[in-house]
């Protein structure tokens, strides 16, 4: 299944920077962020939109990061939270690269990942576990992270390209601009 993955994932990026104007919304429960209490998955695409294997996997692993798209726009452009580094885990991350290239156009930023970011579940709990139980030093979360769980150990980095955060960009907000779609879908399909 790895394989089979892996082909998909690295065939995404064959697929242009904006998908071709296809749209995918992975919701299930709803998305606070968005504004929506349920969801429905589903793929959105209109008669002039580029429609093919590539754009569509791409589409998908967009929409896995859409969301954390728009809720660190606020954080980052309203709030102006500033970060050290962006440091990648979970299972978009299996595929050396490709999980890496999509957040890092995201968010426009340099993200990192280790050998391990795709195995595991909720790294980030396990984590902040860690630092509460394990923390005899009493080091604070940014030097907990530096010196017992990265150790020196940054990972690879991938930066964004401008043509991968120009299309990321227009895919976002063609996504925004559909969450009217999502809406609908939602009220014309009660489960």
């Amino acid at each position: 299944m790895n394989q089979v993955y892996g082909l998909l994932y690295n065939n995404a990026l064959k697929g242009d920077a904006d998908c071709g104007g296809v749209l995918a919304y992975n919701y299930i429960s709803g998305e606070p962020v968005t504004g929506l209490s349920e969801g429905r998955p589903l793929v959105v695409r209109g008669a002039n939109d580029k429609f093919n294997l590539a754009n569509f996997i791409r589409t998908n692993l967009y929409a896995t990061v859409a969301v954390l798209k728009i809720g660190n726009d606020v954080l980052f452009k309203e709030e102006k939270i500033k970060v050290d580094r962006i440091t990648g885990h979970g299972g978009l991350f299996k595929t050396p690269g490709v999980g890496q290239r999509i957040l890092a156009a995201a968010l426009n930023s340099p993200i990192s990942v280790m050998e391990t970011a795709g195995e595991g579940g909720a790294w980030g709990i396990a984590l902040l576990a860690g630092y509460l139980v394990n923390n005899h030093r009493n080091l604070s979360l940014p030097d907990y992270l530096d010196d017992v769980v990265f150790a020196g150990n940054t990972g690879t980095e991938i930066a964004p390209t401008p043509e991968d955060v120009a299309g990321f960009n227009a895919y976002i907000e063609n996504y925004k601009a559909g969450l009217a779609i999502e809406q609908a879908a939602v009220k014309a399909k009660k489960e």
